[in-house]
């Protein structure tokens, strides 16, 4: 069975092709990204060594 990725990977290759969006056998991905860290905190003041991000497809919005 595919995991979440090789799914996400196989959806996004065809919907590549099917727009024509394929140069030199490499599909041409469009994604929208964001991301997001906290830097300061009710009361007090600080900076997190980590954050959250999140990637979609802009062609098929997964």
């Amino acid at each position: 069975m595919n995991n979440v990725k090789d799914l996400a990977t196989e959806e996004m290759r065809d919907a590549a092709v099917e727009a024509g969006d394929v140069k030199n056998g490499t599909s041409e991905i469009a994604v929208i990204v964001d991301g997001a860290w906290s830097k300061r905190s009710y009361r007090s003041n600080y900076n997190v060594l980590s954050g959250v991000g999140c990637i979609v497809g802009g062609r098929i919005k997964k």
